[in-house]
């Protein structure tokens, strides 16, 4: 069966998302600060206890260890600031490169991403992704069905382009939420991994949330799509 439409989500697939909270924590540190100084400070703290493994509480941490911090600002401020920043994050390296290619071959190309709109919307702008992906469903913006591992938003993609399941890829990085959706629909199925991942790589023991394949770079989905001798992408 001839693909003819890939969906990617964004976070850890299309650029690296460590480069976001790096940038987060940045401009976090840049709203609460008094001075530069400090802003570098606060910055550093953030991003070493990213780098040892500090997760869901990173900022509930700065302001116990801050207290001049917590006297200014609360937990719901930080987030705020956070979510709300302008990102300073590039698309990974192959990406542009791979999304020009597809759409050359005469793809459809879109977005399904999980996560707070006000910072999906905020990647989506600063990855230039609009310029490739037309639809861009965050599914925040939506009821809990489009949420993955939910199967409605990629039933409304499918819809929107009047495609059948088999013409259809989803590319994406964590096994938890990513695939289970798009596979019981009957959607090809690609993770994308590679060590620099916020997640690692998580593993499941239930095959029903295993993508189909994995590439270690996004310059290989083209040849995990099997690039025929039209130079048009067909499943193996």
């Amino acid at each position: 069966m001839v693909i003819r439409g890939v969906v990617f989500d964004i976070d850890d697939t299309l650029y690296d998302e460590r480069d976001y909270v790096r940038s987060g924590f940045s401009a976090v540190a840049r709203v609460v600060a008094r001075s530069d100084d400090e802003a570098t400070t606060l910055a550093d703290w953030l991003w070493t206890g990213f780098e040892n493994g500090v997760r869901a509480d990173a900022f509930d941490r700065l302001r116990a260890a801050f207290p001049d911090v917590a006297a200014r600002v609360s937990t719901a401020d930080l987030v705020d600031a956070y979510r709300r920043h302008r990102p300073s994050i590039a698309l990974a390296p192959g990406a542009a490169e791979t999304l020009d290619r597809l759409g050359s071959l005469g793809q459809r190309l879109g977005i399904l991403t999980d996560g707070p709109v006000d910072s999906q919307a905020a990647k989506v702008a600063a990855l230039g992704l609009a310029r490739w992906c037309e639809p861009i469903i965050m599914t925040d913006e939506h009821d809990a069905s489009f949420a993955k591992p939910g199967t409605a938003g990629f039933a409304s993609i499918a819809r929107a382009w009047g495609l059948l399941a088999a013409e259809l890829v989803y590319v994406a990085d964590n096994p938890a939420k990513d695939f289970y959706g798009p596979r019981r629909l009957g959607w090809k199925t690609v993770r994308v991994v590679h060590p620099r991942q916020v997640r690692g790589q998580p593993e499941t023991a239930d095959d029903r949330f295993r993508a189909d394949v994995e590439i270690d770079d996004l310059t290989r989905l083209l040849s995990e799509l099997s690039l025929d001798d039209r130079s048009r992408p067909v499943v193996r």
